[in-house]
């Protein structure tokens, strides 16, 4: 069983099978409630909650296995924990009036006050400076993982995947708005909503199974 957990084939088959079976369970079953699941305070949400505390709570089990990169342990779980409230809806009363905090829109709303744009543009500045701080230090490592087939590489690359495309069937309404004028047919928006939903739910799932895969191989290395 080890074996087959620490393929690199391991987390793109589960996750694939886990979020293809999920949508298709509720399609057939629960298709009248499909909204009510997957909107804002949906169970689906609460799903997604209660798994990012297992993340959080696996981050400091997993604190040794990090002793080599400490610093960039605490980097993580400051990704997690940002992850987490965003999810959370944190964003949503952070401002004096507006909900979209860390949006564009809402640096160019002249209603919004200037010392919140700062305050605000400077936790941007300060989290993509850490991503891209990441990307440069990792990114020649996880490209050689992913081409010669090593796990780090895979599950990283599955993590990745999966947030770029939750994000961009989120933005995929308001975009077909914006340049066609038009709104989606209400039925596509709800299955949109729920592939959406999901993929966010899988990825505090993955970066579970993730931090469980580098705890065997630390342990194998030093065997």
């Amino acid at each position: 069983m080890k074996k087959y957990f620490l393929s690199p084939l391991f987390m793109p088959v589960v996750i694939s099978f886990f979020w293809l079976f999920t949508q298709d369970v509720i399609f057939a079953f629960f298709p009248e409630t499909l909204p009510a699941i997957a909107q804002k305070g949906g169970l689906i949400e609460y799903g997604t909650h209660f798994l990012y505390i297992l993340l959080l709570i696996s981050l400091v089990l997993c604190y040794k296995d990090f002793f080599c990169i400490r610093s960039d342990y605490f980097i993580f779980v400051f990704l997690a924990i940002c992850a987490f409230l965003r999810e959370a809806g944190i964003q949503h009363h952070l401002t004096t009036h507006d909900t979209t905090p860390f949006k564009s829109r809402f640096f160019t709303n002249p209603a919004n006050p200037l010392d919140e744009k700062i305050l605000f543009g400077f936790v941007l500045l300060v989290i993509f400076g850490i991503i891209a701080y990441l990307a440069v230090k990792y990114a020649r490592f996880l490209v050689v993982s992913f081409l010669k087939f090593r796990l780090i590489g895979w599950s990283t690359a599955v993590l990745c995947t999966m947030l770029v495309v939750s994000k961009f069937i989120d933005r995929f309404p308001a975009n077909f708005r914006h340049y066609t004028g038009e709104y989606l047919n209400p039925e596509i928006r709800n299955n949109l909503m729920l592939i959406e939903e999901t993929g966010e739910m899988l990825l505090p799932l993955i970066a579970i199974i993730f931090l469980a895969q580098y705890h065997l191989l630390q342990k194998k290395r030093w065997d």
